[in-house]
Order: structure tokens, then C-alpha cells, then sequence
């Protein structure tokens, strides 16, 4: 009888070996962690998931101790049986030598009827017989010691095919157990696979940025206005350089300029797209006012490489600060 399938514990190692990956996938290297988080919500302890594994080598470690020990028995069983075989062969012979005795004693009889035998003759008779008696009375112990053992042997062998009974049915049970985990590492995989791809997908459609000039210019008054200033910018959308932001996916964004007028000065900026302009922030000032803000919003709908900047259309300079930037250009998707 074989222990198991040994691929079984194949199988637990690969899929142990898949459920770090999968969890390396999730969590990454930096934070290395006992618990995987598939997108489900769905958490497995690890050290829980090993100790299971661990657990089921050992009892199929056990189910080959049990299986070395039935083969030890089936091999003393096959040296009983060639014991009792040798025992039917003692059998016969004692078999032949009671027949032999009753010839003798047929004899005997003849002889006692005919002529007293010789007292040689008699002496050596009750020497062979009780050679005889001696050898039939040790044959039957003999043959009473094999009986014990086979009646022995043929107990254990039942209580083997129970114990057998039971390791089928342990062994079925691990296999189960070993398909449901199997089940579970490869769904969990999955799963871990799939909210991995979920946030790298994310990650990707993450588009934002806020940018500003960090100095004033009295005299700006022509061309696009650039915003050298990069608060934040993740999608890497925003060219500090040129000023011009270039959409990396398709999606709505939402837009908003804000020009702070430099002194008493009026400043008019468009915002544009691919060339055409949408809407117009303006800051005015009235009196003695100096420094006004003219901020303005904007939705618009951009296929990927669409490209927008702010562009000067009337009036002159514009104000900021070198530390926090209120001449301010942001975007973001929605």
C-alpha cells in the first residue's frame, strides 16, 4: 500500500511559495507583513497557512510510518504462513510415524503370537518408541506455538485493516483539505492580482497639479504664461518648462487659473486648449486698490495629448511670493 501522492506536498510548497508572491504584489518589499489583503477585504494570517501546511506533513509523515508498519507485518504474516506450512509438513510426518507405530505394533502382536521376543529385542522397541512419544509430544508444542503466533499474527492483521480503513480516510481528508487550500491560495492569488492591478490602474489615471511663478513681473505682457513653481504634479502631466500641461489620459479635468494683478495695473489671461481659448481670468483695480486676484474655473473633456496653457491677452505684470505662489495654474482629473 502507498502513502499518499508525495505531489501533495509539491502542491503546498508552490502555493505557498505563490501566496508570498502575492503578497509581495500587494504590499510591495518595503513593508514586509503576515497578514495578505486581497481586494475582497479577505485576510489569511500566514504563520496560520504555514502551521496548517506543517500540521498536514506531519500526519502524512505519520500515514507513511503506519504504511512501513503494515508492510512489516504482511512480510511476518508471509513467514507464518511458511511456518504453519512447515507444521502441516511436521503433520504428516508425525502422520507416518503413528502409522508406523501401528505396523509396529501390528508386528508385535504377530510376534508375541508366534515366539517371545529377545529382551535385546523388546529394549530396543521401547527405545524407538519412546523416541517416538518424545518426538510427537515435542511436534505438538511445536505445532501449539505456531497456532498461537498465526491466531496472533491473524489479530494484528485485523486491527491493521482497520487502522488502514482510518488511514484512507485520513488520507482522503488531507486530500481534500489539500484541494479546498489549494482553492483558497489560487482565489486569494487572484485576488491579490486583481487589486494589484486595481491600484495600478489607479495609479495611473492619478493625474493632478498645482504650480505658480514665485516672483512678480511688472512688464510680462505676451505669450504663455509659465508657472516655474511646482507645488505638486503626479502623473507628470505639467511642464515647468514650457508651462504647458499635457493630458496622459483621456478624462474629464477640471482647470483653475488664478492672476493677481501687480500693483494698480489690470492683467487678462485665456485659458487655452490645443490653440483655442475657453474661458478668461481678469484682475481689474478700482481707485487706489492695488494687487487684485482674477481667479476663473473650467470642465473640460481632453483625449489623451491634449494639451492646455494660459496665455496673456490684456494689461500688463502680474504679483506673487517667492514662498507660497498666489499667481496660481492647477488641474486634475475627475
Amino acid at each position: 500500500m502507498r502513502c499518499g501522492n508525495p505531489s501533495y506536498i509539491l502542491t503546498f510548497c508552490a502555493f505557498f511559495n505563490i501566496e508570498q508572491n502575492s503578497a509581495l504584489l500587494v504590499h510591495g518589499n518595503s513593508n514586509s507583513t503576515n497578514t495578505i489583503h486581497a481586494s475582497s477585504g479577505h485576510q489569511i494570517d500566514s504563520t496560520e497557512m504555514m502551521q496548517l501546511l506543517l500540521n498536514q506533513t506531519a500526519e502524512l509523515r505519520n500515514l507513511k510510518q503506519q504504511t512501513e508498519k503494515i508492510q512489516l507485518l504482511q512480510n511476518q504474516t508471509a513467514e507464518l504462513r511458511n511456518l504453519k506450512q512447515q507444521a502441516e509438513n511436521d503433520r504428516s510426518t508425525i502422520q507416518l510415524l503413528q502409522n508406523r507405530v501401528f505396523f509396529l505394533e501390528a508386528e508385535l502382536r504377530k510376534l508375541n503370537a508366534s515366539k517371545p521376543p529377545s529382551s535385546d529385542e523388546l529394549s530396543a522397541y521401547l527405545s524407538n518408541m519412546k523416541q517416538i512419544v518424545l518426538t510427537m509430544t515435542a511436534n505438538e508444542e511445536y505445532d501449539k506455538n505456531i497456532t498461537k503466533r498465526l491466531n496472533d499474527a491473524v489479530n494484528n492483521l485485523e486491527n491493521l485493516k482497520v487502522e488502514v480503513r482510518y488511514t484512507s480516510l485520513s488520507l482522503l481528508d488531507v486530500h481534500s483539505k489539500t484541494k479546498q487550500l489549494n482553492t483558497t491560495l489560487l482565489r486569494v492569488f487572484n485576488d491579490g492580482m486583481n487589486g494589484v492591478n486595481e491600484q495600478i490602474a489607479n495609479i495611473t489615471r492619478k493625474v493632478a497639479f498645482t504650480v505658480g511663478v514665485s516672483s512678480s513681473d511688472g512688464s510680462w505682457n505676451s505669450g504663455t504664461l509659465v508657472f516655474p513653481h511646482v507645488v505638486y504634479n503626479i502623473g507628470g502631466g505639467y511642464d515647468p518648462n514650457t508651462g504647458v500641461f499635457t493630458a496622459p489620459v483621456d478624462g474629464h479635468f477640471v482647470f483653475f487659473v488664478n492672476v493677481q494683478s501687480y500693483s494698480t495695473n489690470a492683467i487678462y489671461v485665456q485659458l487655452i486648449l490645443n490653440g483655442s481659448p475657453k474661458v478668461i481670468a481678469m484682475a481689474e483695480t478700482t481707485g487706489s486698490s492695488s494687487n487684485e486676484a482674477g481667479p476663473n474655473l473650467a470642465v473640460l473633456r481632453l483625449q489623451k495629448g491634449d494639451r492646455v496653457w494660459i496665455k496673456y491677452y490684456a494689461g500688463r505684470g502680474y504679483f506673487s511670493y517667492s514662498n507660497a505662489p498666489v499667481t496660481t495654474f492647477s488641474g486634475f482629473l475627475i
